[in-house]
């Protein structure tokens, strides 16, 4: 009778200590997106791709109301999210420039990648970016400089 106790009580804490991890916990939401442009070079066609991987990262805020209380709420809140961005500007199977960008988000950004004259301008909201495929380099607007941290490498 006592193993039959015991065994049933484990298997009710189990069942219970399961249904409580339930909740959403917002660590990671990573999702990729494939784009090819073309860009012009001496009369030439040039075509490269971008393939941006992206990571969110939620940081934990609590409510206000439940202030002082030992059970407290977890409220939404900002992403920290994390872009990494693959430039293959040839023919071949390896990218050759990678950025890592990284900035504050809100839950729904509008991230955008779109075609210039030179090569492509990353837009998150009102804030953006230019990257010159041609001469492998970035442009940050003024008013997005505090905004976008920048990690820029190329493949070897």
């Amino acid at each position: 009778m006592k193993k039959l106790f015991t065994i049933l009580y484990i298997a009710t804490l189990t069942a219970f200590a399961g249904y409580g991890q339930n909740k959403t916990s917002g660590v990671m939401k990573a999702t990729t997106q494939l784009k090819t442009f073309t860009v012009s070079e001496n009369g030439k066609e040039l075509q490269y791709s971008v393939k941006v991987m992206e990571r969110r990262k939620y940081g934990m805020e609590l409510d206000h109301k439940d202030k002082g209380m030992v059970n407290q709420d977890r409220k939404t809140s900002a992403a920290y999210v994390t872009k990494l961005v693959a430039i293959d500007s040839d023919s071949d199977n390896n990218y050759d420039d990678y950025m890592v960008l990284k900035y504050k988000g809100t839950e729904n950004n509008d991230f955008e990648v779109v075609q210039t004259d030179k090569g492509f301008d990353i837009k998150v909201d009102d804030k953006s970016m230019h990257y010159n495929v041609l001469e492998s380099n970035y442009l940050v607007d003024k008013k997005s400089k505090n905004f976008f941290i920048i990690e820029e490498f190329e493949s070897k």
